[in-house]
């Protein structure tokens, strides 16, 4: 027979008790069982109004034997609806299983076992599903075994962890697009951090990476420590660094800036690492641009001012010549009127050294005039006639001038400079003018093959190569100058592009090769111009030009 619990019975029973009248009461008539129902009264009126939902199920008759207020709130049934049904019509198939095995196991227990369910459902009239959390407990009343259940409402703690779970998301993915590699650390420089930008930069997975000491992640950054213990002792705010690692495509200038992170009861620091090397060069062409400007407006002034005592220079050097030469009548009938001969005078000359003299101060000035010619070439706006021309032309004769001064490099034992073409026959023409192109090639080509001669030992057999390479690049026209030389520090390679900066010895570069093709190439012709160098890994000169629409017969 099923047993069903009154809800009422205390209700009953204490109107029983007032109905013995207030003197018997006074008299202090069942003092004990009074006191019960007062306690009785308060406990169910704390039951009654407590914020989570109360069930008390009779394990025998599987059927509820009283609820609290809340749980009808929460279930939208009234109490006679809620003692006539089943427990598996309120909670779901799982969260009955679990209430059955724990009431099937309080017998062997000595209703001990207590179970905690983390989330299941409360199921309502007309379809209402209330999130909660359930406690399960099994008591003894009368030798009765009731299984009770607090159920708390978790709709709000619920919808707050999914607004959390959001935000970190959206925090989560916010860092991870950052282009700065952005690494957390404790106060035992182990890391909390570790973005999308940090894996792909060390190769460490953030699994792997989280909890792992910096410095065996990053060993670079071993040379920061001080700042970082600084920082996070709070010494130090923001400091900025900047320091350069060697990657298999060269040079990558990194900026590192650290700044304190403060916690409750937790201090360490967020380090972010971003990639400036693109940003410096951009700056170092930015100097360089104003360096032309201011350089611009002097080189044509110069030029002048230049030209004209080199003029007298060079004319009197060759009047000179010409006075001390055979084949001109005149000197023979001057040299006799002074009574001498002309072949005695020559001769004279020549012991002297007075002719190779002249010849060389005669060398030196044509040498200064080309100077002041690319001076001027660097100070005009407009340059030579520009037309629609095939790039590989202009390399092929370019390669074919520089290669003039090879006899040079193929002495002292050197075998010389080998220079190999690697031409896309069918990139497009590009606009240009053909011999400020021819200028830059030649430039670049000697360039090359000197820093390769000049890195030799006479004793090494090591055959120099230049790469000359064409090839189309999208909308640009790629060309290529490779050497496998010393290559360039970072020093050198900051101020290679300056005027007048040079690495030859005296009377061997003027310093304006590289700075009057940077100009060239840049100025003239919108194309770009990127040195790629690092020590002992050559040099490679990158060049594009911009593919004109009247070159693709677009007008």
């Amino acid at each position: 027979m099923k047993r069903r619990s009154n809800p009422e019975g205390a209700e009953i029973v204490r109107n029983k008790l007032i109905g013995l009248g207030e003197n018997s009461m006074r008299k202090s008539y069942y003092p004990e069982l009074r006191d019960r129902i007062y306690e009785l009264e308060r406990f169910r009126a704390l039951v009654e109004h407590a914020n989570d939902a109360f069930f008390v199920l009779d394990v025998s008759s599987w059927c509820f034997a009283d609820v609290n207020a809340t749980a009808l709130k929460k279930t939208n049934f009234s109490r006679e609806e809620m003692l006539t049904r089943s427990p598996d019509s309120i909670f779901p198939k799982e969260t009955c299983e679990l209430m059955r095995a724990v009431s099937s196991d309080s017998e062997s227990s000595a209703f001990h076992r207590n179970e905690d369910i983390s989330l299941t459902e409360l199921l309502g009239k007309n379809g209402i599903r209330v999130p909660v959390e359930i406690t399960v407990r099994v008591h003894l009343v009368g030798g009765i075994p009731y299984l009770v259940m607090v159920a708390r409402d978790v709709t709000r703690k619920l919808a707050d962890q999914r607004e959390l779970q959001n935000t970190r998301n959206y925090l989560g993915n916010v860092i991870d697009s950052m282009q700065s590699i952005l690494v957390g650390i404790n106060e035992e420089l182990k890391v909390v951090l570790w973005n999308a930008s940090a894996v792909e930069e060390t190769g460490v997975a953030k699994k792997d990476a989280l909890g792992s000491y910096i410095f065996n992640l990053m060993p670079e950054l071993r040379k920061f420590e001080q700042l970082i213990s600084r920082t996070i002792q709070n010494e130090k705010t923001g400091e900025t660094e900047i320091f350069t690692v060697e990657h298999i495509g060269g040079t990558v200038i990194f900026e590192i800036v650290v700044f304190p992170f403060k916690g409750e009861g937790e201090a360490g620091a967020v380090i972010r690492i971003d990639n400036i090397t693109d940003r410096t060069r951009m700056e170092e062409v930015m100097v360089q641009t104003e360096k032309m400007m201011t350089v611009g407006g002097l080189a044509a002034g110069m030029a002048h001012e230049i030209n004209n005592p080199l003029g007298g220079i060079l004319q009197a050097s060759q009047n000179v010549l010409r006075r001390l030469s055979s084949d001109l009548e005149i000197n023979q009938q001057v040299a006799l009127e002074c009574g001498t001969t002309f072949d005695a005078i020559y001769a004279y000359c020549n012991k002297r050294g007075i002719i190779s003299k002249i010849e060389s101060i005669q060398q030196l000035g044509e040498r200064s005039a080309k100077i002041v010619a690319n001076m001027l070439q660097f100070s005009r706006q407009t340059g030579g006639k520009q037309d629609c021309t095939s790039l590989t032309d202009i390399v092929n004769t370019a390669i074919e001038l520089s290669s003039s001064g090879y006899e040079l490099y193929q002495t002292k034992g050197h075998k010389g400079v080998q220079i190999i073409r690697e031409f896309d026959e069918s990139v497009p023409d590009i606009y240009c003018a053909p011999s400020e192109i021819e200028q830059v090639l030649i430039n670049l080509v000697k360039n090359s093959a000197q820093a390769i001669t000049s890195a030799v030992k006479e004793s090494e057999s090591k055959i120099g190569k230049i790469y000359v390479r064409i090839k189309r690049e999208g909308s640009h026209v790629r060309l290529e100058i490779e050497d496998n030389g010393p290559g360039m520090d970072a020093d050198t390679k900051k101020k290679a592009l300056e005027p007048f900066f040079t690495t030859k010895g005296i009377g061997e570069g003027t310093g304006l090769g590289l700075f009057v093709s940077y100009f060239i190439i840049t100025q003239k012709h919108k194309g770009s111009f990127v040195i790629e160098t690092s020590p002992m890994l050559g040099t490679k000169i990158i060049i594009k030009f911009p593919v004109a629409n009247q070159c693709l017969g677009l007008g």
